[in-house]
């Protein structure tokens, strides 16, 4: 539980502090939907481990997280990336993966609104992020931009989610499958220190930027 709970405060840290930084500033149209992102994850984690401690079926939360987590990323980087190749596929993921979403939950049927968990969508979703992710990453690196990458933000939250979602990818499907057995476990407290070194990755960049957003 102690992982959980460290993720929990590492999320509403993320949360609040470019929350209380951007809403007030110019730079809040194009991080808006990252903002959005950051309260869904903390709210629906949040949401999911109430409904578990009361005995209830959460699963359904994490499906609206997967509509929604993937869609609001790839419309962040469609706002923030200046390379053209970068937007359209963007653009392209939005609608593959909504598509996806649709497909995935009808083959699991109704059980997607109340207690089953649509594990393929996830799987796209994370697959299909990671290459926007690398296409930015990309864009930056041949930048001149990347001579202050340590006070670059956006560098840190890509870095932060490349590392998230290409080390969640596999567990994701693995995890979906497994018995909860040691290797469960073990496989589970990998993906959640992914999570932790997301946020820090998050948190970090926030603050070398700190003089640098207006």
């Amino acid at each position: 539980m102690f992982l959980i709970y460290l993720i929990h405060s590492l999320s509403f840290l993320s949360l609040v502090l470019y929350s209380s930084r951007y809403l007030k500033t110019k730079a809040f149209l194009k991080m808006r939907f990252f903002i959005l992102y950051l309260f869904f994850m903390f709210s629906i984690d949040v949401g999911a481990l109430i409904l578990l401690k009361n005995g209830i079926e959460n699963s359904f939360l994490y499906n609206i997280l997967s509509l929604v987590e993937f869609n609001l990323l790839f419309f962040f980087y469609k706002e923030v990336s200046k390379n053209e190749l970068t937007k359209n596929v963007s653009k392209i993921n939005i609608i593959l993966y909504n598509f996806i979403f649709l497909i995935t939950s009808i083959y699991f049927g109704k059980g997607v609104l109340s207690n089953t968990y649509n594990n393929l969508a996830p799987l796209f979703g994370a697959f299909q992020i990671s290459i926007v992710l690398i296409l930015f990453l990309r864009e930056f690196l041949i930048s001149e931009e990347v001579l202050s990458y340590k006070k670059n933000i956006l560098f840190w939250i890509t870095v932060g989610l490349l590392l998230y979602y290409l080390g969640t990818l596999p567990l994701t499907g693995v995890l979906s499958y497994m018995e909860k057995n040691d290797s469960f476990q073990f496989l589970y407290h990998i993906q959640k220190l992914l999570t932790i070194l997301m946020h820090t990755c998050f948190i970090t960049g926030f603050l070398w930027s700190w003089n640098r957003i207006k």
